[in-house]
């Protein structure tokens, strides 16, 4: 092939491989749209704190004597009742306790009887000349013996009958059972825990607040507390500051009272958000914020009405409205409801007067 051919066939490929021919620039579009000046206003300042909800019965079930536990009837999780019987431990020992105490009692009874039957007849035979007034005495003193022992006798049955009672172990509380350490079978002590009852009905959020930020939280403030389970926002008032803070941590226990706990159960994380002052700040409207290329931002209206796009950084929300902690200024004009349609660059139109 001639060397010219070849020549003029590589040019032809250079000129197809060339940069190609950009896209011919979009034209700016006009909108129509409201648009709002932005004016600084006072802001609550918030204190942001994690938390759980917590009981505020918790209640260790434990013996008051030492037996063996003979049947556990409740698990982790029941639900219980006040009064319920929870566990029963082994009673032979107090059962003959109280046996033993009620054959000491029938015996004292009888002696009383005996010792005043012989104290009524001292007396008739005092009364005839029969006997001296010491044998009266006498028989006087053995009939109050008796009767103070058998209020002794009374006394111990009353104790054994008391360790009996205690063989059967009820809940004090209506509640759920959250911790159940003892099994049938074991050998408890007094004050060893054989149930962890949590009450279901006095709930509180209990968080900690840093040293830095305790002295803006007092009795009766009201905050918000988020719970991650339920997705809700719930109104709680301060209950308790815990005036001795943690020495490592720096922190302090708060606990709120939650205006409405119910489908709460101890252990929900949350986070609780307390007002501690104020400051100026921005806010916008939810709907003046606009999503382009994964940023968050508004559309400022600039000179000869042009709509610039502007990341900005966003603080806390209401709902309705958003506060912008960086990005803007006071002064400055946004658009107050941002269309899909919209892109940078293009043009607000102006309603003719």
């Amino acid at each position: 092939m001639p060397a010219a051919i070849l020549c003029s066939l590589f040019s032809a490929c250079l000129a197809a491989c060339g940069d190609p021919q950009p896209y011919p620039a979009r034209a700016p579009s006009e909108h129509y749209l409201p648009t709002l000046r932005l004016a600084t206003e006072r802001l609550a300042e918030d204190y942001q704190t994690v938390g759980s909800v917590v009981s505020d019965e918790r209640v260790e079930i434990s013996s008051r004597l030492p037996a063996y536990v003979r049947a556990i009837s409740v698990r982790e999780g029941e639900h219980i009742r006040r009064g319920q019987v929870l566990v029963q431990l082994d009673a032979r020992d107090q059962e003959a306790a109280v046996q033993q105490a009620q054959a000491q009692r029938a015996l004292r009874e009888a002696a009383l009887r005996d010792a005043e039957r012989t104290l009524v007849d001292t007396q008739t035979l005092l009364a005839r000349g029969l006997v001296s007034d010491a044998a009266r005495r006498k028989a006087q003193l053995e009939r109050d013996t008796a009767d103070q022992l058998l209020r002794t006798e009374d006394a111990a049955l009353s104790a054994a009958q008391a360790q009996l009672r205690y063989t059967e172990i009820v809940s004090p509380v209506d509640g759920v059972v959250a911790e159940r350490p003892a099994r049938a079978g074991d050998l408890v002590t007094p004050g060893r825990p054989l149930l962890v009852v949590e009450s279901d009905t006095a709930l509180l959020f209990e968080t900690a607040a840093a040293e830095s930020q305790v002295q803006h939280i007092t009795v009766g403030d009201v905050a918000q507390v988020n719970i991650d389970a339920t997705g809700k926002s719930y109104r709680a008032t301060v209950l308790r500051v815990v005036p001795s803070g943690d020495p490592v941590t720096r922190r302090f226990t708060v606990k709120l009272q939650l205006d409405d706990a119910a489908g709460l159960t101890p252990g929900l994380f949350g986070r609780s958000r307390f007002k501690v002052g104020e400051t100026d700040g921005l806010r916008v409207p939810d709907a003046a914020l606009a999503q382009r290329g994964g940023l968050t931002g508004v559309f400022v209206v600039s000179e000869k009405d042009r709509l610039d796009f502007r990341w900005v950084r966003t603080g806390r929300r209401d709902g309705v409205l958003t506060e912008i902690t960086a990005g803007l200024q006071a002064g400055e004009t946004v658009l107050a409801q941002v269309p899909e349609t919209v892109r940078d660059g293009d043009r607000l139109k102006r309603q003719s007067p």
